[in-house]
C-alpha cells in the first residue's frame, strides 16, 4: 500500500502532542510496511532543516513546502470581514496546491490521509484525481473555541472566540462530509462526527504508547509541575488559573511546595506567571527527566480537545496526574484510581495536597495508570488496525 499523508506542519521536535500524533502515524504506517510519502507545509513559526528532516524521518519521503502561516492582526480582521475563518485561511496557498497537484499526476497511491482540519484546502486537487480521502482529525476544533468563549472573562475576546467557533463549525461539518473515512482520537469525538456526518466509515485511533517498564526515581516531594506549549492558547489560560487562583490555596497549606512550569514558547523571565515557589524551565530538551524528577504533573486545561498526549506519557513512566475533567477527555481514567481528577479551585488545590501526602493512594494511581496504557494505548496495534481499516474499508478495489 502506497500512502500520501498530507500535513501543515514538520512534527519535529516531538514537544507537543500535535506532533507526537502525526510523527507516530508516519512512523507507525511505515513500521507497517506501507510507502509512505508525507507532503507537507514547513511553516515559518516550526521550520525544520533538510538536515534534521533527512535525520529523523528515514522511513519515509518527506516533501515540504515553505509557508508562512504566523497569525497577525490584519489577516485575523481581513478574514473577519470576509467570513472566513482565521484559523484554516492561513494555510490556503495555490503554488502548494499546484505542487499537489502535479505530484499526483507522477505518482500512483492508495489512499490520501490528511493530519488535521489545517490541510482541508488540499481536498479539491485530491477529488479531482479521484483518490480516496481519510481525515485524521485530532480534536473538535470548532468544540475548543466554543470552550474558550465560555471560560472568557474579557468580552471582545468572549465574542470573537465564539464568532471563531461557528465559522469553524460550518467549515468542520462541510469537510466531515467531504472525506471518504474519518479517524477520530476520541471516543467522544467519533460520537461527535457521526452526528456530524451520518454514516462515514471512521476508525478510533488514539495517540499510543510503546510500553515500558516503569523505572522512576525517587518522588519529588512538595513539588508540581506543568508542561505544555505556551503557543496554545488553551494552556495558556489553564496556567493562568493554575498560578492565580489555585497555587495561592496550595502554598497556604503547604509553605515550601516549589511549582514548576516549562514548554515551548515559555521563557524563563515569563512575568505571567511569576510567584512565590514557581520556577519557570522555558522550553527544555529532555521532557522524560523533566517529568521524573518534579513530582506531580498538573493538567489544568478548561478549553481542550482531542487526547493529552502528555497525560499518556506520565501514566507510561510512572508519574502521577491530577487533571480536570475536560484534560482526560479521550482516555478511560477515573477519579482516585489513575489519577485525581478536580474542576474547581478548592478542589485542584484539595487533590495537590492530597496527592503528595497519601503515599498508597499515589502508589495505587501510578499502577492503575501504568496498567491502562498497556490495555488500551499500545502504538503497535493501534496502527495495525489503522492499515487495515484502509486495505478492507476505504479504499476502492
Amino acid at each position: 500500500m502506497k500512502i500520501l499523508v498530507l500535513g501543515s506542519r514538520i512534527p519535529w521536535p516531538l514537544h507537543d502532542g500535535g506532533a507526537i500524533a502525526t510523527y507516530q502515524v508516519l512512523k507507525g504506517l511505515s513500521n507497517q510496511g506501507a510507502e509512505v510519502v508525507y507532503f507537507s507545509f514547513n511553516t515559518r513559526k516550526h521550520f525544520v532543516s533538510k538536515e534534521l528532516i533527512e535525520k529523523h524521518f528515514p522511513f519515509c519521503r518527506v516533501i515540504d513546502f515553505p509557508l508562512d502561516a504566523n497569525p497577525n492582526a490584519f489577516g485575523a480582521f481581513k478574514a473577519l470581514l470576509q467570513g472566513e475563518n482565521y484559523n484554516i485561511s492561513r494555510f490556503h496557498n495555490d503554488a502548494a496546491k499546484v505542487s499537489l497537484k502535479e505530484l499526483l499526476l507522477r505518482e500512483k497511491f492508495d489512499v490520501v490521509h490528511l493530519e488535521g482540519l489545517y490541510v482541508s484546502p488540499f481536498i479539491d486537487v485530491v477529488k479531482i484525481a479521484g483518490l480516496p480521502v481519510s481525515l485524521r482529525q485530532h480534536n473538535a476544533e470548532f468544540q475548543i473555541w466554543e470552550r474558550l468563549s465560555k471560560n472568557s472573562r474579557n468580552p471582545l475576546k468572549k465574542i470573537y472566540f465564539r464568532l471563531l467557533a461557528s465559522q469553524l463549525k460550518r467549515h468542520e461539518t462541510e469537510v466531515l462530509n467531504r472525506v471518504d473515512a474519518i479517524v477520530p482520537i476520541t471516543h467522544a469525538d467519533l460520537q461527535l462526527f457521526s452526528l456530524m456526518a451520518p454514516g462515514k466509515s471512521m476508525y478510533l485511533l488514539p495517540v499510543g504508547q510503546d510500553e515500558k517498564t516503569v523505572s522512576r526515581t525517587e518522588f519529588s516531594e512538595k513539588a508540581f509541575f506543568h508542561l505544555g506549549s505556551m503557543e496554545w492558547i488553551p494552556n495558556v489560560e489553564a496556567v493562568k488559573w493554575l498560578v492565580d487562583e489555585v497555587w495561592p490555596l496550595v502554598r497556604a497549606k503547604m509553605p515550601d511546595a516549589a511549582l514548576h512550569l516549562a514548554g515551548k514558547g515559555l521563557h524563563k523571565n515569563d512575568t505571567r506567571f511569576t510567584a512565590s515557589g514557581i520556577t519557570v524551565h522555558g522550553e527544555i530538551d529532555d521532557a522524560a527527566d523533566y517529568m521524573q524528577n518534579h513530582g506531580v504533573m498538573l493538567v489544568p486545561v478548561f478549553a481542550a480537545g482531542g487526547i493529552r498526549v502528555k497525560i499518556l506519557e506520565a501514566f507510561n513512566a510512572g508519574v502521577p496526574v491530577i487533571s480536570t475533567g475536560v484534560g482526560i477527555q479521550g482516555i478511560p481514567a477515573k477519579h482516585q484510581s489513575e489519577l485525581l481528577v478536580a474542576d474547581s479551585s478548592q478542589d485542584f488545590a484539595a487533590a495537590m495536597l492530597e496527592l503528595q501526602s497519601n503515599n498508597e493512594l499515589r502508589e495505587r494511581c501510578i499502577s492503575n495508570a501504568h496498567e491502562l496504557v498497556k490495555k488500551h494505548f499500545q502504538t503497535h496495534t493501534l496502527i495495525s488496525g489503522l492499515v487495515t481499516f484502509y486495505e478492507d474499508t476505504v479504499i476502492k478495489k
